[in-house]
């Protein structure tokens, strides 16, 4: 009976163990994710013109409303709890949260380390609770640039709900420590906002003069700290022992504690004790039975009952192993989900990000209709005092010209900033060439770049016509890029068949790349610009991919590199004239 007591106290400590454990790799993993989620999110927003003229023209009320609205839009989108942007002094420009009554717009936050940070051009992560309204938060700040000089910081400010969310169990506890053993999430608000281990006087009054918990003293409130226990208090200050494992957040190094009361588990030994008893009473009464029957009978009885253990056993780890493959399925299924929305966000964002480069030369087309209609309509005063009416109608047709035209060149803007359906259908390879170098006509002028087509004229792949769109303007817009410098600077546009394959070819005579180059071209966030987040050919790349395709690089002979993009062939739902390219 003694073992019996033992191993069931063994067992339960144990089992208790890894429940602890598998709560605490759950919540680590919501925590990883919702941090994951927006970490790339200032970078990605902080490279936006319109927060660039915002900084440029900090004098100009209408211009800072129009940030205050941008803000309070993406950070509707994102889902984050505040967006704001602060000046090279750390103090708020514009906020998402500006119709608040804690509105952060006109406060003042260069003491707080993500500014600090961020303003030196880097970027930075920083836990604290909120000086204005109180609120937990975490913040993710990035540098604004322009002409690479930091003019503002972008920060994004991150509730974490997702920590009370995601802890289900009412049978454990848990605690979330900064590196200093300071609680700022716990099960038991009581225990928020102290410590958990000594703090130096120097470390608490600097914790306490950053504010980064407002204006709580930080006192230690555990005992007996071990690896495996704690002994912390409750709301009346009685002190319990609990059985305590915890596992650091790497990303953002904290410490999270599981914990569970240590009840010195009586009821499993009690139960133990039961079924040893138990089991001894009919393990007695089986042996007198076994005594009377043949040996013929006792081997086939020992045989039978090898086989139901080995079969039982055998269902509990099938059963076990079942529930275990289909969490994994609706854990992946959940993943992809947030994936594939995380890339469709980033696709777009990359495609803002591409319009946002081209704005100067969409100034520049559209100033010089401008102009001339204002002559126009001068002269049309002119004429229409000394009664001339045959000049005035000739002016206001030629004011009209200007104006279709106008409509026309922004139309191809409009049409290519639209989101995408992600829907494969037959698209004209020609017609989305023609759509890329209309977009950088601009561009390619001011380049002197001479266009050369070759081979078929018309083919029709299967794609979704915007997503291709945006991968031709990428490689376009790289090959520009590359023949900055190059004193007769050529573009060569080639579609061919290959095979099963239908092929556009995209080559400059530009500088070849290196090895390594080629080998990482399509990696996330590797790039040969002094500015960009390297994003482009790996979204291309995979959105070349999701349209059963593919997207290699090689070097030519004597010419610099050739992108070559591979699709599968499509019948057109109804027959289209063949256009051929734009020229120069």
């Amino acid at each position: 009976m003694l073992i019996a007591a033992l191993v069931a106290h063994y067992q339960a400590g144990l089992e208790r163990q890894r429940q602890l454990l598998e709560e605490s790799q759950r919540l680590q993993r919501s925590i990883q994710h919702e941090l994951n989620r927006f970490r790339n999110f200032p970078k990605v927003l902080a490279v936006q013109q319109q927060l660039v003229d915002g900084l440029t023209h900090v004098s100009s009320n209408d211009i800072r409303h129009q940030l205050n609205l941008y803000l309070q839009q993406v950070n509707q989108l994102q889902g984050s709890d505040v967006t704001y942007l602060l000046d090279i002094e750390g103090n708020t420009l514009a906020s998402s949260n500006w119709q608040s009554s804690h509105s952060f717009v006109g406060s003042s936050y260069s003491y707080r380390p993500y500014f600090q940070t961020a303003i030196l051009g880097k970027y930075a992560q920083y836990f604290a609770l909120g000086s204005r309204s109180g609120v937990r938060g975490y913040y993710f700040s990035a540098p604004v640039f322009k002409q690479n000089a930091v003019i503002g910081v972008l920060v994004v400010k991150v509730a974490l709900n997702i920590i009370d969310k995601s802890w289900r169990d009412p049978n454990f506890e848990y605690l979330l420590t900064d590196k200093h053993g300071v609680v700022f999430y716990a099960s038991q608000a009581h225990w928020l906002y102290n410590s958990i281990k000594p703090l130096a006087d120097s470390l608490r009054q600097q914790l306490i003069n950053s504010r980064q918990y407002g204006d709580y003293l930080l006192p230690n409130i555990a005992e007996n700290l071990q690896e495996s226990s704690i002994n912390l208090p409750d709301y009346n200050g009685k002190r319990s022992d609990y059985i305590s494992t915890s596992r650091v957040l790497p990303t953002a190094g904290w410490r999270l504690y599981a914990l569970s009361k240590d009840r010195g588990y009586t009821r499993e030994i009690g139960e133990a004790l039961l079924l040893s008893s138990l089991l001894y009473f009919g393990l007695i009464l089986l042996y007198s039975y076994w005594r009377q029957l043949q040996a013929g009978r006792r081997l086939q009885t020992e045989i039978n009952q090898q086989l139901e253990i080995r079969v039982e056993q055998r269902t509990a780890q099938l059963t076990t192993t079942n529930q275990q493959l289909q969490q994994a399925i609706d854990d992946y299924q959940r993943t992809a989900n947030t994936l594939k929305k995380t890339e469709d966000e980033l696709v777009q964002a990359a495609k803002l990000a591409t319009l946002g480069e081209l704005s100067a030369g969409i100034n520049h087309e559209l100033n010089q209709p401008l102009t001339a209609m204002q002559s126009y309509a001068e002269n049309a005063l002119r004429f229409q005092h000394k009664q001339q009416y045959e000049q005035v109608t000739s002016n206001l047709q030629d004011i009209v010209k200007l104006t279709t035209m106008m409509s026309k060149m922004i139309a191809k803007f409009k049409i290519f900033s639209r989101k995408s359906s992600g829907q494969t259908s037959a698209v004209s390879s020609s017609t989305s060439i023609n759509a890329a170098l209309s977009i950088l006509a601009n561009r390619i002028v001011l380049n002197n770049i001479k266009i050369e087509f070759s081979g078929l004229d018309e083919q029709w792949v299967k794609a979704d016509a915007i997503q291709l769109e945006q991968v031709l303007i990428n490689l376009i817009n790289n090959a520009i890029d590359a023949l900055e410098l190059v004193d007769s600077p050529i573009l060569g546009i080639r579609q061919y068949k290959d095979n099963n394959w239908q092929c556009i070819a995209i080559w400059d005579n530009g500088a070849q790349l290196s090895e390594e180059q080629l080998t990482r071209i399509f990696e996330p966030f590797f790039t040969t610009k002094k500015q960009g987040l390297g994003l482009g050919m790996a979204i291309s790349k995979r959105l070349v991919e999701s349209f059963d395709g593919q997207l290699t690089v090689s070097n030519l002979v004597d010419t610099g590199p050739e992108f070559v993009i591979k699709l599968q062939a499509q019948v057109p739902q109804c027959f289209k004239p063949s256009i051929k390219p734009q020229g120069e």
